[in-house]
């Protein structure tokens, strides 16, 4: 998925009713459930559960077409990823599908916004990162994305062969570090051609993270050469053949990747813990994260895999709250309950266009002893609404 494609779904409304259905299907073929057109049997399956748990309810108006477009799009289609997510809106006619590089968890939801939440999820794991591969006169770029490499450039950088000549004995030696400096300033030259690829490898595809992978001295110059820009994107550096092939670089990188990854998480988490404590721009817990995603406060949202809990939203301004009040403390409207209020915290604060971040290991043990979801804020938060 195009962080576009993404960026277009955050940004669709919420609806004053329920009009939106959203499907997740796990359709990977290597899964034997899933052989034989298995998972339209299981979104079947899970149509007729929700039609009857609608069945005498008014929310249900207009679910039974937004049905028939699920099922009629995956009786016609042909798995090419491994998940498949789908989401219609009935209010507008709004229809999108996304083959997804990862096996979603089977589910389907008929509300008033899309369910984001898996999807968000898997983003922040399979975060986008760019690979460079070089040598003296050699360059490979590729691409990581939800899981899967791909390509995008392998060429010669010059017609131009480097080679260090060694020295035989005293009377060569002046030839011989002329020779040095030549074939110096020349992989020097390479590297400036490198650079600009890269460049524009970073303009085209945007990579957040970028990995260095070759012989450790191409890799040190390159390094020292890159523009700080892009020198601050390196997440880690390897030894590699330039005759590596694609899925053994992907087996390579993945490791440093998900290291990287972990890494990052357990300081971002001790951060906002201290901070919380301290006062300062942060707060822990899911009362006070949800009072800052109500008030748009947000700047990054980081909640451990797996935590979930039940609260409450107004059935008019979509306020969140952990625990019950009698009106919405915003607007006076009445409230309903739902089973996970971690999940519409989640997509509320994307729609807000604020960061959000899934942890797991280390870093959830240490945000669960806090609450298990926490928050940076853009401004210093005002007291929490005690509710």
């Amino acid at each position: 998925m195009k962080q576009a494609e993404v960026d277009a779904l955050f940004a669709r409304p919420t609806r004053r009713r329920n009009s939106v259905l959203s499907v997740y299907l796990n359709v990977d073929q290597s899964h034997r459930i899933n052989l034989n057109r298995g998972f339209e049997r299981q979104l079947k399956e899970m149509s007729t559960t929700l039609r009857r748990s609608f069945k005498e309810d008014p929310a249900g108006a207009g679910l039974a077409p937004a049905l028939h477009r699920a099922e009629d799009f995956v009786s016609a289609y042909t798995p090419q990823g491994r998940g498949l997510a789908l989401f219609i809106d009935e209010a507008d006619g709004f229809f999108a599908h996304q083959e997804l590089a990862f096996p979603a968890a089977n589910q389907v939801r008929w509300d008033r916004e899309l369910l984001l939440q898996p999807l968000a999820n898997a983003l922040d794991e399979l975060e986008t990162y760019g690979v460079v591969v070089v040598d003296r006169t050699k360059l490979r770029l590729l691409l990581v994305q939800q899981g899967e490499i791909e390509e995008l450039f392998n060429e010669e950088i010059s017609g131009k062969r480097v080679r260090h000549v060694k020295s035989t004995g005293p009377e060569h030696a002046e030839s011989s570090n002329h020779n040095e400096r030549r074939a110096d300033n020349q992989i020097r030259e390479n590297l400036r051609d490198v650079i600009q690829r890269v460049k524009e490898f970073f303009k085209e595809q945007e990579p957040r993270r970028l990995i260095l992978a070759g012989t450790p001295e191409t890799v040190a110059e390159l390094r020292k050469m890159l523009p700080a820009s892009i020198e601050s994107r390196i997440i880690g550096e390897t030894r590699l053949a330039m005759s590596a092939p694609v899925e053994g670089i992907l087996s390579v990188v993945q490791p440093i990747a998900a290291a990287y990854e972990r890494s990052t998480e357990i300081e971002r988490v001790t951060e906002v813990v201290t901070t919380a404590a301290r006062k300062g721009k942060a707060v822990v817990g899911l009362g006070q994260a949800l009072q800052a995603i109500n008030s748009d406060r947000v700047w990054e949202l980081m909640y451990s895999a797996g935590f979930q809990a039940p609260g409450f939203k107004c059935s008019e301004c979509s306020a969140l709250f952990s625990a019950e009040t009698p009106e919405c403390v915003y607007c006076g409207s009445t409230m309903h309950s739902l089973s996970d209020i971690v999940e519409r915290a989640v997509e509320h604060a994307l729609r807000k266009e604020a960061k959000v971040e899934v942890v797991s290991g280390e870093a959830a043990t240490v945000l669960n002893a806090a609450g298990g979801i926490g928050a940076s804020l853009r401004r210093r938060t005002k007291p929490p609404v005690t509710v």
